[in-house]
Order: structure tokens, then sequence, then C-alpha cells
């Protein structure tokens, strides 16, 4: 090419970029690329006392109790099958779980024998290889609520209870009408110093924007990949590259502000690809055949599968990040399931099976299944009883559910919190027949367990959870959220 167009390029590219570098600074900050770190940091000192923690939000509202399902004779089965009706699983179908411990259920009873979802044979045997563990009946709660003081209307509430929105937005921050930043987020802020030496930001997520990732005082912003990975610059060679390059060289500190900022994004968003491109290859110096693995899973390249596959590369190739306590966000949706649900939802179910277990397989082929803990939680469950009689009927929006944690640092094979007595129009039954739980263990408490094994101190954990001394300490037996091994808390 001519150097006459070449310059007239350049210069063209110059002008474009005064035009639209406030554009792209929003953009670029939206999509995490722009971070507290500097990009000209390119090596990151050597990793101690490595946690991570990996947050799998299943969005739309996961039916939960179609999950973990009493089997059995007792009364609990018997409720189930009763408020279930035409949406109820056949108890000859479920996958056997083994309690470490019998359930607490609603009304100072126990339980023994529970099963899981036809779908999830793996997290079964997770379960009773003591590697994962359920949080039964949790859910959005400012304050404790009786049925009494929820059906008199005196009870304060999570804003707009029900709502998709609000309630993803509450369980990733905390149950109140003002949202001020999302917990893990915060959680970032307040452990700092583990993360020194970082070159890219430890808020990471390969499932877009999220509030659980907000920060406070918006210094550290989520740095975004896409499902496999950084994804390099579109069309970014040949003369393209060469102008872009020339012209980002060449802009400097008297140039107007606009253009100096579109080279910082630029340059961030470059430093950060290669930072994640370094730490794959040294995932794959482990000798990890992660595609085989994740293929042995049954996963069926399903994203969320090349979400956690993503996510297990990158902790192995943790040196070239430098964050001691990286976080990352990780979803699968279409859990919004008001017909069709028994059809559905056994998609669903396959798809957390194959990947959660194509994620453990991962991680203990790297060595890394002590240093990172797995959640799993949906905004709500839904209702116990379908919405009609018809063979495709669905389920409505409800609100306790069950979530899950994982890893080598679980009291794993017991079912933490309290189980619903599964009775309908009594006990914890809000909604007069149909089945919405009224939680039994805030989402705040179980949080604050997850906190404290990161590394946020016990008097710190109320600068994340604000609301979280309205509720009895999480730390006493009777709360029996025991989640981590004792030797495995700060």
């Amino acid at each position: 090419m001519p150097d006459s167009t070449y310059d007239q390029s350049r210069r063209r590219f110059l002008r474009q970029s005064s035009l639209f570098s406030v554009s792209a600074g929003i953009a670029a900050k939206s999509l995490g690329v722009l971070s507290l770190f500097s990009a000209s940091k390119t090596i990151a000192a050597p990793l101690s006392d490595y946690k991570a923690l990996v947050y799998v939000f299943l969005a739309g509202g996961n039916d939960a109790f179609n999950m973990l399902v009493p089997k059995g004779d007792g009364e609990l089965r018997s409720s189930y099958e009763t408020g279930r009706a035409n949406v109820a699983l056949d108890k000859d179908v479920l996958h056997d779980i083994n309690l470490v411990s019998a359930a607490n259920v609603y009304g100072d009873t126990q339980y023994q024998d529970f099963g899981l979802h036809p779908e999830c044979a793996d997290m079964a045997n997770m379960f009773n290889a003591k590697e994962l563990s359920f949080i039964c009946n949790i859910g959005n709660l400012a304050t404790p609520v009786t049925r009494e003081q929820y059906l008199n209307k005196t009870a304060v509430l999570p804003p707009q209870l029900f709502s998709h929105s609000d309630q993803q937005r509450q369980f990733q921050s905390s149950a109140s009408g003002t949202f001020q930043f999302g917990w893990g987020g915060r959680m970032v802020e307040l452990l700092d110093t583990y993360n020194t030496n970082s070159v890219v930001s430890p808020l990471m997520s390969v499932s877009g924007l999220n509030t659980w990732q907000v920060t406070k005082d918006s210094v550290i912003n989520p740095y975004v990949m896409s499902p496999d990975g950084a994804t390099p610059l579109y069309g970014f060679d040949g003369i393209r590259q060469s102008v872009v390059e020339e012209a980002i060289n060449n802009v400097n500190d008297d140039d107007h502000l606009m253009v100096q900022k579109y080279r910082n994004i630029f340059n961030s968003a470059r430093s950060a690809e290669q930072i994640v491109g370094n730490a794959f290859n040294l995932a794959e110096a482990k000798n990890v055949d992660y595609d085989q693995i994740f293929e042995d899973a049954g996963n069926n390249n399903s994203e969320l599968s090349r979400q956690l596959k993503t996510v297990a590369k990158m902790i192995a190739g943790r040196e070239s990040t430098g964050n001691n306590r990286p976080v990352f966000f990780v979803k699968l949706g279409g859990f919004d399931q008001h017909q069709n649900l028994l059809t559905d939802h056994q998609y669903q179910m396959q798809q957390l099976n194959a990947a959660l277990k194509g994620f453990r397989d991962a991680l203990v082929a790297q060595g890394d299944f002590d240093n990172a803990l797995t959640f799993i939680g949906s905004e709500f469950a839904r209702t116990l009883t379908p919405n009609d009689d018809k063979d495709d009927a669905g389920t409505d929006h409800a609100w306790g559910g069950h979530a899950m944690v994982m890893g080598g640092m679980v009291n794993g094979g017991q079912l933490f919190g309290t189980h619903p007595d599964l009775k309908l129009n009594q006990g914890l039954d809000v909604d007069k027949g149909r089945g919405r739980w009224l939680p039994t263990t805030a989402t705040t408490q179980c949080n604050a367990v997850i906190a404290h094994w990161f590394g946020v101190e016990k008097e710190n954990l109320t600068q994340l959870f604000p609301s979280l001394a309205n509720f009895p300490s999480s730390f006493e037996p009777e709360a029996n959220l025991d989640l981590i091994k004792s030797g495995d808390l700060v």
C-alpha cells in the first residue's frame, strides 16, 4: 500500500477513535477489560495460600425439589407425592445417596432416605464420596420471618419477591431494596492483600456481566471471557493490525484524553488476552487432557461444560494471573419452566451433572480439588404443586430451595440447613396450598460460611452481608451450616 494511503488510513483511524473512544471506554469497562492492574505487568509473582471460589448460577429458578427428592415410605415421601402430583418422580428411578447423618426436617423431625434426579448419577457418586453436599431450603431473607407474619402482611420481606431480576440481584448481593455491591466483588476488595501481585482482575466471568462481581468502590472491574477463554480481536491481522498498532503506539500523553483512553483500553485488553493465553499454556503443560475429561463426563460440548473447562484451566495456570483469591462466575440458564417441567428439567440436570463431573475430574487431575470451592444455586425454587394436571405441566416461581457446595474442603455427604416438611397450606407454605416454602436458612447465612473459608474474618462478614446480624450465627451448631472441614477454615 502506498505511504500516502497508509498515512491517510492512520489519520482516519485516529479521527474515528477520538469520536468513539468515549463509548468504547464505557463498553470496555462493562466488558471488564479495565482493572486496577497495570497492563504493563506481564509476569506474576509465585503464588501461595491459593483458594478459588467458583459460583455456578442456575438462572430462572431451579426446581430443586425434583433435583433432591425424598425416597422411602415415610411421611416426607408421601407429602412429596401428594404435592407434586403429575410432576413427581418415581422413587425407583432416583439415584441413592448415603447421608452421613439424617437430615433435619422442619417440625423437629429427621429423614434419611433421599435420592437425586435420574440424570444426576455422577452428582450422587460425588455426594456418596463426600465431595458434595446440599444446603436445604435457603432463600433471600432480610430478617427472620414466620408464616403468620407473612400471611398477616407484617413481615419484612425481600423486595419484589418472586421476581426473577430482583431475586437474582438479591441472591448475588443482599435482600434489600437498595443495591450497593455484589458479595463476590466486595469480598475481593476486602481480601485485596491476597492479590497484590495480580496482573489481571481476580474477578473473572465466563458468562457475561453479573451482580455478584460488582464491587463497592468500583476500583476492581470484572474481566469477562467467552465460555472458551479470551476472545481475540476480530480480524486483527495484516494491514488492519499494522494500522491499529501504528496508531496506538503514536498516542502520547499530550493527545486528547479520549484518544489516551482508547489506547489504555486497547492495551489493557491485549494484555489480558496474553495473560489468559499464558494461563492456558501453563494448564496444558500439566499434561491434563481437558477435552477428553469433559467428553468422558458426557458434556456433549454444552456451554456450561465449556465454561467450567475454561475455569479449570485458569485455576491450573494461575501463575500467569498472580491471583491468590480469584472468584469465577459461571451460569446455566433455562430453568424458568412454567411448562414441560419433566422433559426440560431433565435436560438441564443432564447438563449440570456432566459439567460438574467434568469439572471435578479436571480439578482432581491437576491437583486443585482441595483449593477450589464450587457453589451451585438459583434465585429461588419452584412451587411444589404443578401449574395444571396436564402431561406437559410446569411449576411456578417460589422461594426457598436447595443449593450445593462441592470441593475437597467440603464436609461432604450431608444435607445442611433444614428440609421443608413439604406439607401444603401449613408449616412453611406461605401460599395457601402451592408449596412456596418460607426459607429456613437465609442465603447470607450460607454465604458467610463460604466467605469465611475464603479468608474474610468473622468480624468483617457484616461488611459483606449487612443483614447478617439479624440472624443467628452461621457458625453455631443450631444453624446446621458446618459446610467446611474445620482444618480448612481461617
